[in-house]
């Protein structure tokens, strides 16, 4: 059966078919067979079943969990022929009855998530999606791999390593697929090294060109002998069939809060950049940021589209930057036809000082990385956002409390805001346009929202308990409209504050079953603690140690890039087996775990250096994986009865190989806790 379904998948150009163009005839299949639904990535659809006249009436078709001690989810699902291709954090691929929820096959790999990313990067394990063509289920893992899978049956074809996760490159997007080549990104995790954009055989997996965003040392804007770099571009790229180019977005420069090294514009960081998609060759670029230190990603993934400037049709290319901003560029030329106002709050110092001083938007970005939706019918293109504030300043990195979140219109005529809606919480992940006179998005404060696309008026919303971090989709099988996204949160989760997380796909069709909320992850690996732990009425034993020798009990506060050495990367200024936590074998330890770092971090006690994602720790502070942000604290609690030797590590991907390790020794002759340091 399942090679009859999928017979219509060997055939690329099909699939290169936009979803517009489909029918809404009775009984017909409409499928979303790429990341944005068509060639152009406007995320549109055509589909109208659900509209602002009936939207109230939706309801669960069917959810599906990823797993229930994974949290956050970003991945975008694909349909194809009436089946689903969508992902989970940890990179396995499943097949599922797009009506259904039925699952056909999975395949799970083998991926390293603990290998060394260097420069303090690293990042929690993330998968946005499968790219789907030839008959093949293309994948990308966290390490680095590039896979084809048979679509029929999940078989594994062949896998080609595209970049070294030891150098600091992951990989978190799914490529897109042109003329028998997979076009994909590199994410660095603001680890130094220099973004790309590359090109491989689809059928053979052979790399066919690729092209650094920034130069080496000693060339163009990099100084000789300076570490500056990075540019990575971690969303998708789309390719525009009438020019023959690949346009994408790049991140930020490297050192993002430092730029002494790197006056100027630093060209392709900050920027939109197109390239011939067959060759690889340089064809134009605009910074969108001048000069960056406020971490203003370019990296949400560019659409296509026709609009009208100045009475005349101009074929365009839209896209937005992290600050807020949102340009219109001609696609052949890159020339700006149009550019929108700062879309969410906005007010930064020049000078990043050592005082610091409120900036907005934050690191988080007026926009995100949230690929927005284009409606051919209203010209309009729908941004989701967030208002998120932050103290920046040299080596301060400090979020407000308070966060909330809007949904803007830009008329791609003038740049204008068309109209913007003021939401309670942040609207991160993206959002899908339709006929039906109806723009979707998920926001943090758990809720799924429909807009009416002419208003912004909220029209719907439904509770699932769980924050947003991907963008939904919309598909049409025998007949029947489905709207489906991943619910869960995102990888920057650990910044926002009381944010609920976890990992399902949920799908929705009109008079479908009651909506109620799907699990949370709530509580770590084998301890963690949400309550907070007290240290009244124990004996401080230096900074960092309290003892209570009647009951047994130490605490121990930990505190993440406590100074600046060591690249954040610290306990206290120990850090890389400098220091040797030995606690008396039966005593029940506890841990205050605070991070001063902005990149995300945790604590937790394992019994070697060498892990996998299925390592369980013997305790460790609540979603070890996903760590905590800055100016946050957690807290941890175990015990442990057989002494030996331990380690204390950042259980956050790639911290133990930057350094964020030290020795924990459960001892069987000790008397009392101590902290022995090198």
């Amino acid at each position: 059966m399942l090679s009859l379904v999928l017979a219509g998948a060997a055939n690329a150009s099909s699939l290169r078919q936009s979803a517009n163009a489909k029918t809404n005839a009775t009984g017909a299949s409409v499928d979303w067979p790429f990341f944005g639904n068509n060639s152009d990535n406007n995320r549109y659809s055509s589909l109208s079943q659900i509209n602002d006249t009936n939207v109230s009436k939706l309801g669960i078709a069917w959810t599906a969990s990823q797993g229930p001690k994974l949290s956050t989810y970003e991945t975008d699902p694909v349909v194809v022929n009436g089946i689903m291709y969508y992902t989970t954090n940890l990179d396995q691929v499943r097949a599922a009855d797009a009506a259904t929820g039925k699952l056909l096959w999975q395949y799970t790999p083998k991926v390293n998530f603990y290998l060394a990313i260097s420069g303090g990067g690293g990042g929690v394990p993330t998968n946005r999606g499968v790219t789907v063509a030839n008959g093949n289920v293309y994948l990308l893992t966290f390490d680095n791999q590039l896979t084809a899978l048979q679509a029929s049956t999940g078989e594994k074809l062949w896998s080609t390593q595209v970049a070294d996760p030891n150098q600091g490159y992951s990989e978190t997007s799914p490529a897109t697929y042109y003329k028998g080549l997979l076009i994909l990104g590199s994410a660095e995790s603001d680890s130094g090294r220099r973004g790309f954009v590359a090109a491989y055989n689809a059928t053979t997996g052979k790399q066919a060109w690729r092209f650094f965003t920034v130069p080496t040392a000693g060339h163009g804007w990099i100084p000789k002998g300076s570490k500056a770099s990075g540019g990575d571009v971690w969303m998708p790229q789309v390719v525009d069939e009438k020019t023959g180019l690949v346009y994408f977005g790049t991140g930020n420069p490297y050192p993002d809060f430092d730029n002494s090294q790197r006056p100027g514009c630093d060209p392709w960081v900050n920027a939109t950049v197109a390239l011939n998609a067959l060759t690889g060759k340089f064809v134009w670029g605009h910074s969108e940021v001048c000069n960056d230190v406020w971490d203003y990603d370019s990296h949400q993934p560019p659409m296509i589209f026709d609009t009208t400037i100045n009475g005349k049709t101009v074929h365009a290319v839209g896209h937005g930057n992290k600050s807020g901003l949102y340009f219109i560029y001609d696609a052949a030329t890159g020339k700006v036809l149009a550019k929108s106002p700062y879309l969410g709050k906005y007010t930064l110092p020049h000078v990043l000082t050592a005082k610091g001083s409120l900036t907005c938007p934050g690191f988080f970005g007026g926009i995100e990385f949230s690929p927005p939706a284009y409606s051919p019918l209203t010209h309009l293109v729908y941004e989701p956002g967030l208002d998120a504030c932050m103290v920046l300043g040299k080596g301060i990195f400090k979020a407000p409390t308070s966060t909330s979140g809007f949904m803007a219109a830009v008329d791609t005529s003038t740049g204008k805001i068309a109209w913007k809606t003021q939401m309670p919480k942040p609207l991160i992940g993206g959002a899908v346009a339709t006929a039906g006179n109806l723009v979707f998005s998920g926001s943090n404060d758990n809720h799924f929202y429909a807009f009416d696309a002419k208003t912004g008026k909220v029209l719907w919303s439904a509770n699932l308990g769980v924050a947003f971090g991907a963008a939904p989709i919309t598909y049409q099988v025998n007949g029947t409209q489905y709207v489906a996204i991943a619910a869960g949160g995102l990888s920057a989760s650990a910044f926002f504050k009381g944010l609920v997380t976890g990992g399902s796909m949920v799908v929705f069709k009109l008079n479908g079953k009651p909506i109620t909320k799907v699990p949370a992850v709530t509580g770590g690996a084998n301890g963690g603690l949400s309550e907070v732990v007290s240290v009244k009425g124990m004996t401080k034993v230096g900074p960092w140690e309290y003892v209570d020798a009647v009951k047994h009990h130490v605490v121990f506060k930990i505190v993440a890039a406590s100074d600046p050495s060591n690249n954040g990367f610290n306990f206290n200024g120990y850090a890389k087996g400098k220091a040797n936590f030995i606690v008396p074998a039966g005593w029940l330890v506890n841990f205050i775990f605070t991070n001063n770092a902005a990149l995300p971090h945790s604590v937790g006690v394992t019994a070697s250096l060498k892990l996998s994602v299925d390592s369980a720790p013997l305790g460790a502070t609540p979603n070890p994986f996903q760590g905590i942000g800055g100016n946050q604290t957690q807290y941890a609690g175990f015990t442990v009865y057989t002494p030996g030797k331990f380690y204390m590590v950042c259980l956050v991907p790639g911290h133990i190989q930057a350094g964020m390790w030290d020795n924990f020794t459960v001892s069987a002759t000790a008397k009392s806790p101590s902290i022995s340091v090198q």
